[in-house]
């Protein structure tokens, strides 16, 4: 009876990696315009730094860093599973504004890593577009 609620156990924490592992794609491949979005009154070179600043401010992991195209920066950062938790992904894309340089979106989709983690968190977008906007403020240049 042990030997089947460990084999039980561990093809159920498989399945649960394997949704985390998929959940990964599906936050990097959703479309860019998903999320809330604000407009910064700051250089879009700064407000890339500013978003890894402020992801790791609010007690994310950098799980990548990557420039889309010459206009776009995608971040993505997660938290860890815990006992209560099987975490969070948090993708951030910094989007030059061509007609106005200094007038740059940052926009925010956070996803649960699995779908049934109700201890999840939920929303990073508040405190990471805050830190943001404290950065620049404070002039953290």
């Amino acid at each position: 009876m042990k030997k089947l609620s460990l084999l039980l156990f561990v093809l159920l924490l498989a399945g649960h990696l394997s949704q985390a592992q998929k959940t990964i794609e599906k936050v990097k491949n959703a479309p860019l315009h998903a999320g809330e979005s604000r407009t910064f009154k700051a250089a879009y070179k700064d407000l890339v730094k500013f978003s890894r600043q402020a992801m790791v401010d609010a007690g994310l992991e950098m799980e990548s860093v990557e420039k889309v195209d010459e206009d776009t920066y995608m971040l993505i950062g997660r938290t860890r599973a815990s006992g209560w938790s099987w975490g969070e992904l948090v993708r951030v894309v910094v989007l030059r504004n061509e007609d106005n340089p200094n007038k740059n979106i940052v926009r925010v989709y956070t996803k649960r890593r699995v779908g049934t983690n109700v201890t999840a968190k939920g929303s990073y977008t508040n405190t990471i577009l805050s830190n943001i906007e404290a950065k620049i403020e404070l002039g953290e240049y």
